[in-house]
């Protein structure tokens, strides 16, 4: 199956030499000059990796890595900076984002392919092995990273009511994103 690649840069001319680079190679580009619908797009495209450009208007790379990571359906996909970024604090930064890789430019096309290639193997997900009961097993559990008990939890359990119905998802109609759910209309 080939390779799906989500490439994010603010500059057109960049964007179209590595579309085209990555064609050239027989994997499938997935373009967007915009970082704000990188994230949607990632979703609806069944990207394999992203390669992301770090200085962008309006969300930069390092904050559009850490907003996919926190989505379940990109938060395991390998991430790819690619920049002429050359400061200091680059590696740190690159960490604390949570990108897996960084390529300066100009891009060593031996490199980039070799990290498509290994889509799937830079950041495999968690080893969740299940026993007879279905639960978790310590292994797997012992995988998943420990939260320090001063941070809240990451996300509020939801208030289930024994006779609630499902929510509803509202879509607003731009480019595919969802508001939060909603309760049906209640019936008079």
């Amino acid at each position: 199956m080939t390779k799906r690649v989500l490439v994010v840069d603010d500059e057109l001319d960049t964007l179209n030499l590595l579309k085209t680079i990555i064609e050239i190679h027989g994997f499938e580009a997935i373009t967007t000059l915009n970082s704000v619908d990188a994230i949607t797009l990632a979703e609806i495209e069944k990207a394999d990796i992203a390669l992301l450009d770090v200085m962008m208007p309006r969300l930069d790379g390092f904050a559009l890595c850490k907003m996919m990571r926190a989505y379940p359906f990109t938060s395991n996909m390998p991430i790819v900076f690619i920049t002429a970024y050359t400061a200091l604090d680059l590696e740190d930064r690159r960490k604390e984002a949570g990108a897996d890789d960084v390529l300066q430019k100009p891009i060593d096309m031996k490199k980039l392919v070799s990290l498509i290639e290994g889509a799937g193997s830079i950041r495999p997900a968690l080893p969740l092995s299940r026993g007879k009961t279905g639960l978790l097993d310590e292994s797997a559990l012992e995988a998943l990273p420990k939260r320090k008990t001063s941070e809240p939890p990451a996300v509020k359990p939801a208030e289930v009511k024994p006779d609630s119905k499902p929510p509803t998802t509202v879509s607003d109609g731009s480019n595919g994103a969802n508001l939060p759910p909603q309760d049906p209309p209640s019936k008079p």
